[in-house]
């Protein structure tokens, strides 16, 4: 990784991107397009950011890049403000140990295991080997990782919540053989968690999706997971959680709550518990690869909030952040939607894709992802109202809610196999 301010290829060689935003989907994406980007004005104001340029982590992810392509060019200017990146082969990596904790008194700048790993699923697919482990070490889950709709990507996902959500989509278009296994779970502020990543290159996948109406969910699943604390608290949230489901809010719904404690050598090095929940369709295969989930965690950052004096509080919110979300996502939640539509730019040239999404998941970090991803691909994305359609029902209240997102596909394949 060279930090020289010169950076070598003409200016119009480049794809010229401003500010921090989607810092990690506009790397992979420009390695999969094989399209060269430059970013410029990364936390170039005084005036918001404390720390200008390159944050650590982002760093340590570009570091991972280099370990997992060949021949790819990245240049840092002296001020972290500018960066060039220059895709090569995405070769993959056959037994790879990447320790991704950080140690600082900053807790933006450690980010859990799923900061690296989400990215890093978009291009397992088009990898030259055929098979790839991978073992991440860090922070498992931490408090902070909620979304963050309306400034950058800097937001990292909890592991249950890439192993129950984003691998069975995954799947869905074919790309079978991926799996996340946790052997340790680790808490922020000294993590200690592991995790492996196996996958099996695809020949070929089939990113194809049409679907016009609310998928009709009748299932939850939910995990109450703990590393370093007593078991009676974890069995007090999963009573509290069943009391909520089942008796006060009266869903008709089957649900199933798992207790998941983790004790000795694999709980890490903090202490920490969190509430995964999930809700899926049972009843129809064709719709069963797809989720709307919710996760909760509570380490050292948030555990004096007066939010979570007792075990039940953290029930209560999560249940009720988990019905906020599928109140707002009539498919998939609105922080899968990046990825999702990323897979279906790797459709066939010409094939169209329809997605129903909600006019809540419309954020400005939607849009911006929506604009980077056209100017990388150079292929635009069309949101239409439900009511231009044939067949719909313009009385309907969900039409009026909701949007159909068009994505042409792109036509990507890996070329990176047929490399010798």
């Amino acid at each position: 990784m060279s930090s020289n301010s010169k950076s070598t290829g003409k200016q119009s060689d480049y794809l010229i991107l401003e500010t921090e935003f989607n810092f990690r989907y506009r790397i992979v994406l420009s390695l999969i397009n094989n399209k060269p980007i430059k970013i410029t004005k990364i936390r170039n104001d005084l005036n918001e950011h404390l720390n200008p340029g390159i944050a650590s982590y982002e760093i340590k992810f570009l570091r991972l890049i280099e370990k997992f392509t060949n021949g790819t060019f990245i240049e840092i200017s002296h001020t972290g403000t500018q960066i060039v990146f220059k895709p090569g082969i995405i070769i993959g990596c056959k037994n790879l140990i990447f320790d991704t904790f950080i140690q600082s008194k900053d807790s933006t700048e450690c980010k859990s295991i799923g900061y690296y790993v989400e990215p890093l699923l978009l291009l397992l697919p088009f990898t030259k080997l055929r098979e790839n482990f991978i073992t991440f070490k860090g922070i498992t889950s931490k408090s902070d990782t909620a979304v963050n709709l309306n400034s950058t990507d800097e937001s990292d996902f909890a592991c249950d919540t890439l192993r129950f959500n984003y691998l069975p989509l995954m799947e869905k278009f074919g790309i079978m053989d991926i799996s996340l296994t946790i052997f340790k779970r680790g808490s922020y502020p000294n993590g200690g968690g592991e995790l492996q990543l196996h996958s099996k290159t695809p020949t070929a996948f089939t990113p194809n999706l049409q679907i016009l109406d609310e998928i009709k969910f009748d299932k939850v699943m939910g995990i109450v997971y703990g590393n370093r604390i007593s078991p009676s608290i974890i069995q007090r949230i999963d009573k509290e959680l069943k009391r909520l489901l089942g008796s006060e809010l009266k869903l008709p719904l089957d649900y199933q709550i798992m207790q998941d404690q983790w004790k000795g050598e694999n709980s890490g090095k903090s202490p920490g518990y969190g509430v995964f929940l999930q809700i899926t369709n049972s009843k129809q295969k064709q719709w069963s690869k797809f989720a709307i989930t919710s996760e909760v965690t509570i380490d050292e950052l948030n555990s004096k909030d007066q939010s979570f004096v007792i075990p039940e509080d953290l029930a209560k919110y999560a249940t009720y952040k988990f019905l906020e979300e599928i109140d707002h996502a009539p498919i998939v939640n609105t922080s899968t939607l990046p990825f999702l539509i990323s897979l279906l730019y790797f459709n066939k040239v010409g094939n169209l894709s329809r997605l129903l999404i909600s006019k809540k998941q419309i954020t400005p970090y939607f849009i911006k992802f929506l604009r980077d991803i056209n100017l990388i691909f150079n292929n635009k994305i069309l949101l239409k109202e439900l009511s231009d359609f044939e067949g719909t029902d313009d009385n309907d209240s969900n039409n009026k809610d909701n949007l159909l997102l068009v994505v042409k596909g792109s036509g990507v394949l890996n070329t990176n196999r047929k490399v010798t």
